[in-house]
């Protein structure tokens, strides 16, 4: 019992200090922050060339979406270059580049000798690009024609070396577990990185959507070559290390509000616990590994950063405690109000996202369900299979690629592209 006791105290403590960091302190700093960018966003005296680097696997002809809001990108075309690189896929996906390519002939494709994954693609374009910054887009989104402005405005501006954009939800109203998410998407871009931008120290910049200095990513290039974790190779959770190494050789990495994506989310349960179990083994794998450069980080994200790591552990071993005391509906009757007033705050924002990325905030309260269920599994699965080399995404069925592709080319009209 004394065990128990002390468990529930010490999640106690850093639910407060999450909660304080997260919701007080960092929506506090995030209408100070937002007061200064807005004073100081400004052009810069020249728009420098930008390389939008985009690696594609098996996304068949979703391509051919992403690419035409690529064409409608409001940028000058003569500083704007895209270069597609498909990694071998096995599917019809580099004839749908091809297909692309010949439409927009200022785009570029290449190929893989052999599938490398993501992160060697990235960086061996990065070498051979001659471009001033580099954009990384994943292959499933769609980009809002201002992203490459409001993405080099704030980096000019704030004197940051890497900026994220924010993403949201493309297929927000195909199931009700898409619908969740797309609420999700947005309490994550709204409340839970604002400790970490107001420091220019954003500890996570998505693949989805991320513009980066050059020469920064040629900087931490050694430390991207070969990446393992007791002795295996790891393929998972790569933007959130690069953005790490970025942040530990003292570079200031941003989020910025105004530039936006939209990428599809998992349809079903199982596509969405293979997700979450990937998410879960980056966040251990990276904040283990991170524990040698803790002194890099500034003082008051690094207690967020520790506090919301061991969150991650403690968390499930609350649950397991309260199931045995026979009281698990109790996480899940706190997390139904938590929730609730989220989707209270989405219900008064969502009007800001275009109409097919919207849905009812209602359909978070299900998060009050799957939340506690995930963390009680997901995070010990993911402990035990940290040295796996699987991807969980890569390589999936056509069939799956399918999903959510005709609402997607809707979405891309709706932005001002043509599909």
């Amino acid at each position: 019992m004394l065990a128990i006791a002390s468990i529930e105290w010490l999640f106690g403590l850093l639910v407060l200090i999450v909660f304080t960091n997260r919701y007080v302190y960092g929506s506090i700093l995030r209408l100070a922050d937002r007061r200064t960018v807005k004073e100081h966003n400004v052009d810069p005296p020249e728009w420098p060339r930008v390389g939008i680097v985009v690696p594609v696997f098996c996304e068949g002809d979703s391509v051919l979406q992403t690419a035409e809001s690529f064409a409608a990108i409001d940028y000058p075309r003569d500083k704007l270059r895209v270069l597609f690189i498909d990694d071998v896929s096995t599917d019809d996906t580099y004839a749908y580049l091809q297909q692309a390519c010949a439409k927009h002939p200022w785009m570029d494709l290449t190929q893989n000798p052999h599938n490398m994954g993501k992160r060697l693609g990235i960086k061996n374009a990065v070498e051979t690009m001659d471009v001033d910054l580099v954009m990384s887009v994943d292959s499933d989104v769609i980009v809002e024609p201002n992203v490459v402005r409001e993405l080099t405005r704030h980096m000019y501006s704030t004197n940051a070396d890497a900026v994220g954009g924010c993403v949201f939800v493309a297929n927000a109203k195909e199931t009700w577990l898409t619908r969740m998410q797309a609420v999700k998407y947005w309490i994550g871009y709204q409340f839970l990185k604002n400790v970490e931008n107001a420091y220019s120290h954003v500890m996570c910049l998505s693949g989805c959507l991320t513009l980066y200095k050059r020469e920064v990513l040629l900087d931490v290039d050694p430390e991207l070559v070969s990446r393992t974790f007791l002795g295996d190779e790891v393929k998972y959770g790569e933007d959130r290390f690069l953005t790490r190494k970025i942040v530990e050789r003292g570079y200031k990495t941003r989020l910025c509000f105004t530039a936006r994506c939209f990428t599809k989310a998992p349809v079903n349960m199982g596509s969405y616990l293979n997700q979450q179990l990937r998410w879960r083994r980056s966040n251990m794998i990276d904040l283990i590994t991170a524990l040698p450069h803790l002194y890099k980080f500034n003082l008051f994200v690094l207690v967020h950063y520790l506090s919301m790591g061991a969150l991650l552990f403690f968390y499930p071993l609350f649950l397991l405690a309260k199931t045995m005391e026979l009281q698990f509906a109790l996480p899940m009757i706190w997390h139904a109000a938590m929730v609730t007033c989220f989707a209270v705050c989405y219900e008064f924002s969502k009007h800001t996202l275009p109409e097919f990325a919207q849905t009812s905030g209602l359909w978070f309260i299900a998060m009050a369900a799957v939340f506690p269920v995930v963390y009680l599994t997901m995070t010990p699965l993911g402990m035990f299979t940290l040295g796996t080399t699987s991807w969980e995404t890569r390589g999936a069925s056509a069939g799956a690629n399918e999903a959510g592709r005709g609402q997607m080319g809707d979405n891309v009209k709706s932005l001002g592209g043509t599909a």
